[in-house]
């Protein structure tokens, strides 16, 4: 199947800015997905507590992290736009990108983090 982007779109490499970016805007779509979702299931009253029990133990992990993941990114975003926005100062491109790398490792470690305490409690 023959792709519909620009050529110059495959070859392009993102820099972390835009990527960082990108990041931020998908993990608000993913958390407004996360409380769409959990609402509904109360709504109908679908029980995810029986569907999450029958998981084995790779697939909770994963379920975890993907779960975890977009809400720590988007707060620390969030935090980050705070940050610009009473220090615009500090709106450089080496600084952003400097500050999207921190972001996205941050991110990452406190995900792990949680989850390795979240996996604990469920024992």
């Amino acid at each position: 199947m023959k792709s519909k982007l620009s050529p110059h779109v495959l070859i392009y490499s993102f820099p972390i800015t835009a990527i960082s970016s990108i990041l931020n805007r998908a993990t608000g779509l993913g958390c407004t997905a996360m409380y769409v979702g959990g609402g509904t299931s109360i709504l109908f009253d679908i029980q995810l507590k029986k569907y999450y029990d029958s998981l084995n133990r790779v697939s909770k992990m994963t379920l975890h992290y993907c779960t975890l993941f977009p809400p720590v990114y988007h707060t620390y975003g969030g935090l980050r736009h705070l940050f610009w926005d009473a220090n615009p100062k500090w709106l450089t491109n080496t600084r952003v990108a400097k500050s999207s790398y921190i972001l996205l490792g941050t991110s990452i470690f406190t995900t792990i983090i949680i989850e390795k305490q979240l996996y604990n409690l469920t024992l």
